[in-house]
């Protein structure tokens, strides 16, 4: 008898969620831009309810093979922002953080 190992299908009632990991210099570039990383804490949560479940849906940059996703200004505390991001199976890779203009 043959005997195989196969995967199970994904779950589209309870989706895989990945773990969002901060780069270790992600706090450095948020003390420059002088974004508190409590206020990036606000925007995580919204951010991990959707690129953690399906970080395929976003738009790769060609050459980095970062993807990225536009955060909305939540006044009068968050400016809007780019975030630039990497992932795997288990984990979102937040990489870099940037204002956009108001």
């Amino acid at each position: 008898m043959l005997s195989a190992v196969i995967p199970e299908p994904p779950n589209p009632v309870h989706p895989h969620v990945r773990g969002i990991f901060e780069q270790e210099r992600l706090a450095e570039i948020l003390l420059k831009l002088g974004v508190s990383a409590l206020k990036l804490d606000s925007v995580l949560e919204g951010f991990s309810g959707t690129v953690c479940r399906r970080p395929d849906l976003f738009a790769r940059e060609p050459y980095t093979g970062w993807s990225r996703v536009i955060v909305k200004a939540f006044p009068p505390d968050i400016p809007p922002m780019r975030i630039w991001f990497t992932y795997d199976d288990n984990n979102v890779y937040i990489e870099h953080v940037e204002l956009l203009q108001e």
